[in-house]
């Protein structure tokens, strides 16, 4: 018996048993190529793709929670963003060497093209166990781009950096602090102020995807979602401007 699972507000999302089904596209005999490359690499804890069944694409069920919004308390916890760093430096130095002939993608590839990002890794895409992270899912999204890109959207969502607090999480007075731990368990030389930069412009790219969305999938709901989107980039934008 199929369950629908929670969450997947751009994919629905069905569990069998032990694997999952979700809508396929043009992008996913890619998508599957990347995630075969990634487990010859020695990443074990991400979904292992099953076959493409008509419309929709088939993969291992990965286990373990994972969270949904209003995100739990302890999704804020200090070693979650040092995991989760630590987790996406692990798929990042996986997937240099990967081929990218005849390579098609859902999400536009970015310069510097300098690894394959995930390009939506956030704790509602983290599987915990015991409040640590153990694994990683819905890589549909994923395309070539720097580092920074996974590095300063993982910032928005897990820190977070938002001009409204979230519910439960720390406020921006610990954010530059918070940050820094990102990039310290990633091993980043980056900045606060690359951070920032880069979330900036990540937020107005998922704001313009949320729109397309809302049009092509028949959900206004991600035109609410596009707006939050721009406020914090706008808020953003203004911290930068008056720390200079």
């Amino acid at each position: 018996m199929t369950e629908l699972l929670p969450g997947g507000n751009m994919n629905a999302v069905e569990r069998d048993g032990d694997t999952v089904t979700r809508h396929a596209g043009p992008w996913t005999p890619t998508v599957h190529r990347y995630l075969r490359y990634l487990v010859r690499a020695g990443v074990d804890w991400i979904p292992q793709p099953l076959g493409i069944e008509g419309t929709r694409e088939r993969l291992t069920f990965v286990g373990g929670e994972v969270p949904l919004y209003p995100l739990p308390d302890w999704v804020w916890e200090e070693h979650v963003l040092a995991d989760g760093a630590r987790r996406l430096r692990e798929l990042h130095d996986a997937s240099v060497g990967f081929g990218l002939d005849n390579a098609v993608w859902q999400s536009p590839a970015k310069v510097p093209a300098e690894v394959i990002c995930h390009n939506d890794f956030a704790p509602h895409n983290l599987a915990f166990a015991n409040g640590r992270v153990v694994g990683a899912i819905d890589f549909d999204m994923c395309s070539p781009g720097p580092r920074l890109w996974d590095l300063a959207y993982f910032a928005t969502r897990a820190v977070p950096l938002t001009q409204e607090p979230m519910p439960g999480a720390p406020g921006m007075g610990q954010a530059r602090k918070r940050v820094q731990v990102m990039l310290d368990a990633y091993g980043s030389d980056a900045t606060w102020d690359d951070v920032l930069r880069l979330a900036v412009i990540r937020l107005w790219d998922l704001a313009d995807l949320s729109r397309e969305k809302a049009l092509e999938l028949g959900k206004p709901e991600l035109d609410d979602d596009a707006d939050v989107y721009v406020r914090d980039a706008r808020f953003l934008a203004a911290l930068r401007m008056d720390e200079k």
